[in-house]
């Protein structure tokens, strides 16, 4: 036992001693940072041996691809760690106005460009996840053990009071904790686990939607895509259904990633990955990559559905446990919500830590203040996905409406500032979806998509884009 469990500090914390985090991943590790202010004693334990350079791992097979990060996850990430966007930047993440240093084509538009204040950072999943893990390790009282299965939970009388592991080669040994937390992402055994105790399992939402893309690092100059660090090129439902997006990281480098809904996607030889790029509904991946230096081969990685775990919806729950991250609810990766839920996630249990005095029945509040986090993401990745011919699953009512007037504020959010914003701080998850449906951005997003008269022309000079910005200033 005292392999896995370091000597803790004095005891005295507020919630008790010993807390277990399952899993490493970025929404563990934040877990792990907000329990060690509560708990003597924080052990995490994955599965995977962890890197100690910055580089991707096994548990993390969308890791090599093109990720994003919110405006709001950042903020977050800044809350929890004062000084860790600092150590991002100085290994090179790029920064950038999420609005004004970005080209984003979705439905047919781009959107306005301006310099809106949206804070962003651009990097790769493993620099954020690898940094993020060092700062927690630099906590006294934390330790993450890894190479490491946890196979079952402790319960006595309702309340959870540990873990069964098995490190590699060794037998099952139990570990006493006073709070756990799951985190081990989308393929999370708390179903299963709550199913043997007699809970039942957690009600199920699931969208399939077909994912798959394929992604190729390339050498980023200073003259591509004009010095905007990055192009979003989205489909316009309900027949195009191919996605292109290129991100620029650290190192000098860009982040190409190319795929699609229901089977569109893109093959992983260069002379087959360039065409499909050409193929996107604009030309402005393509027409970097066509001439830049590939830096790797190409990988491809599937999602299947959007699935969502509604844990708020549980009457009895086991005491001092919870569940966070991909365990809870697992979006479409293309939207780039992941990171940033988690991070709310963290935070939101940091509030409910700070509020309650005891964790027996932190679950009641923690699910429900959860599942208020996950409503707009959740109807952003799995509603929209229902634009597109072919996907299944339990569609919301009214999401036909909401898609349908969602395609309006993409039209009149390539020249009107204040529903662009407006857009972007949903998608940024800083305001809540009903936003857009203000009786404020409902006057204009009729205005510009109705006594404007009709839909913009799709542009490809950039010229043509540089008068448009021009003409969004007079307004």
């Amino acid at each position: 036992m005292n392999a896995v469990l370091p000597p803790g500090p004095p005891p005295g914390r507020f919630h008790g001693n010993h807390a277990i985090v399952i899993g490493a991943s970025i929404g563990g590790l934040l877990a792990a940072r907000v329990l060690s202010a509560h708990f003597d004693r924080v052990t995490v334990f994955d599965r995977d041996t962890l890197p100690s350079t910055i580089a991707n791992r096994r548990g993390v097979p969308q890791g090599n691809h093109g990720h994003g990060l919110l405006a709001s996850g950042l903020s977050g990430l800044k809350a929890l760690f004062p000084s860790l966007e600092q150590d991002l930047l100085e290994a090179g993440a790029v920064p950038g106005d999420v609005i004004g240093n970005m080209r984003w084509f979705q439905h047919g538009y781009y959107k306005a460009k301006f310099a809106s204040g949206l804070e962003g950072l651009l990097l790769s999943r493993p620099l954020l996840e690898v940094t993020i893990r060092r700062r927690v390790q630099r906590l006294t009282n934390v330790r993450i053990v890894d190479s490491t299965r946890v196979k079952g939970l402790l319960v006595e009388h309702g309340v959870v009071k540990g873990v069964r592991i098995q490190q590699l080669g060794e037998t099952i040994i139990e570990v006493p904790a006073d709070f756990v937390v799951d985190s081990g992402g989308r393929g999370s055994r708390t179903p299963e686990w709550l199913d043997e105790l007699g809970y039942g399992k957690p009600k199920v939402e699931e969208v399939h939607v077909g994912i798959g893309y394929t992604t190729r690092i390339y050498r980023r100059l200073p003259s591509d895509l004009e010095g905007d660090v990055g192009a979003i090129i989205a489909p316009r439902p309900p027949n195009d259904q191919r996605v292109g997006f290129m991100l620029a990281m650290e190192g000098n480098r860009w982040i190409v990633t190319l795929g699609g809904w229901l089977g569109n996607h893109a093959p992983t030889d260069p002379a087959g990955y360039l065409e499909f790029a050409r193929t996107l509904s604009r030309p402005d991946v393509y027409e970097v990559i066509k001439h830049a230096e590939p830096l790797t081969h190409a990988q491809t990685f599937l999602f299947p559905s959007n699935l969502r775990r509604h844990y708020e919806k549980f009457t009895r729950f086991p005491g001092n446990y919870l569940v966070m991250g991909d365990a809870m609810c697992s979006f479409n990766p293309l939207y780039g919500q992941g990171m940033s839920v988690a991070t709310l996630e963290a935070l939101a249990l940091r509030s409910a830590l700070e509020r309650e005095p005891s964790t027996r029945e932190l679950w009641r509040k923690y699910f429900k203040s959860a599942s208020k986090i996950i409503d707009t993401p959740w109807m952003i990745a799995a509603g929209s996905d229902f634009a597109f011919d072919g996907v299944t699953g339990p569609k919301p009512a009214g999401t036909g409406f909401v898609n349908w007037y969602l395609e309006r504020v993409h039209r009149a959010a390539a020249t009107d500032r204040r529903v662009c914003r407006a857009f972007f701080d949903v998608a940024n998850l800083l305001a809540p979806a009903p936003t857009l449906f203000k009786p404020s951005i409902v006057a204009r997003v009729w205005r510009e998509c109705v006594v404007m008269r009709g839909p913009l022309a799709i542009e490809s000079d950039r010229s043509i884009t540089t008068r448009r910005e021009r003409m969004i200033e007079t307004h």
